[in-house]
């Protein structure tokens, strides 16, 4: 794949814990990218969550921006449930 686009997401959470928590439910779709014409990687600095995207055109980026965002919001709309509960 010849890299033409990227993008970069910084995420500061609230804690440690959730940090994790979105890194670790995250991470294995970085492993096997939906298609060859982006990757994306991920990294954890304390409660900051990045995550890299690379793409060979902008509508692979824009999905891959999409996919992610769309997980992201998912997994806050779960922790902040869970939160009701505690």
């Amino acid at each position: 794949m010849r890299i033409k686009h990227s993008a970069i997401i910084k995420l500061e959470l609230p804690s440690v814990r959730e940090a994790q928590i979105f890194f670790e439910a995250l991470k294995p779709e970085t492993m096997s990218p939906a298609t060859p014409r982006s990757h994306v990687r991920i990294e954890r600095r304390n409660s900051l969550l990045l995550l890299f995207f690379e793409a060979s055109d902008t509508t692979a980026l824009r999905a891959s921006l999409n996919s992610y965002l769309s997980w992201l919001h998912l997994l806050k709309s779960v922790i902040d449930a869970l939160k009701e509960y505690e």
